[in-house]
């Protein structure tokens, strides 16, 4: 069906529900359906180029949920979405410069220090009750812009460095700030998508499973995300995210070296 078996198109809708979950109560959605799409037969550049689908569409839904339960600020997600977009722009054309081999070692470098902040400031990050005073300077738009760059280069924990930006560094509380990355990660996907559908070839197959899973995935996190116990465990929903992408990198480079 579709040129794929049928186990490849019903792992896709399950990587898309894990992708829009996991990016919308945590991270690293893509940690999931981008090694998924690679198993199932697309090369890496056409599984890079699906894979923005789910996490547009799985943002999409998130942000009207949040919206709904009125748990967005909306002004705030605008004026951090500005240069987020900018930057993903930069890193949508960037990520064509690079050698594949200069691009694993960038990789390798994010999760590792993605695994670092994890153990140090990402618990304090999710165990704020309250918010800060709101602050947005000329610290906090650099910082979304160089977000934004990683975003549209890679993807891959971008949004665990977008809430420790709104929570440490604009001062929100979790669900706020979760609600305004799922709102800045539409933006961001977005306008590198657009660049990657003229530059890199989209299974629209692929595309459609993950990306209907992805909505599912996101209205689902929302809800969690809202929920009493949330910060009870999304720390740990971070860290088995991030454990999984060091394992993946292990096993890649033990099979690329053997």
């Amino acid at each position: 069906m579709f040129g794929f078996e049928w186990w490849s198109l019903a792992l896709a809708v399950v990587a898309g529900v894990a992708c829009g979950f996991l990016n919308t109560v945590a991270s690293s959605g893509s940690a999931v359906s981008l090694p998924v799409l690679m198993a199932i037969g697309l090369d890496p550049i056409t599984a890079n180029a699906t894979n923005r689908i789910p996490l547009l569409l799985g943002s999409i839904s998130a942000t009207m949920s949040f919206s709904n339960k009125k748990a967005l600020p909306w002004a705030l997600a605008i004026k951090a979405s500005i240069p987020t977009s900018i930057g993903a722009i930069v890193g949508a054309r960037l990520i064509e410069l690079f050698p594949r081999r200069d691009v694993g070692l960038i990789i390798t470098a994010a999760i590792l220090l993605a695994l670092l902040l994890l153990f140090t400031k990402v618990k304090e990050a999710i165990a704020q009750s309250e918010g800060a005073p709101v602050r947005f300077g000329l610290r906090e738009v650099i910082f979304f812009f160089g977000i934004g760059v990683w975003l549209g280069f890679i993807v891959l924990d971008g949004a665990t460095y977008l809430l420790l930006v709104l929570t440490l560094g604009v001062g929100l509380s979790l669900v706020p700030a979760t609600a305004v990355k799922s709102a800045v990660l539409v933006s961001s996907t977005l306008v590198s998508m657009v660049i990657f559908v003229f530059h890199a070839e989209i299974n629209w197959t692929m595309a459609a499973l993950t990306g209907g899973g992805s909505l599912l995935g996101g209205v689902l996190g929302a809800r969690f995300t809202m929920s009493p116990n949330a910060k009870r465990y999304i720390f740990w929903l971070l860290a088995g995210t991030i454990f999984a992408e060091v394992i993946h990198l292990g096993v890649h480079y033990f099979y690329k070296t053997h």
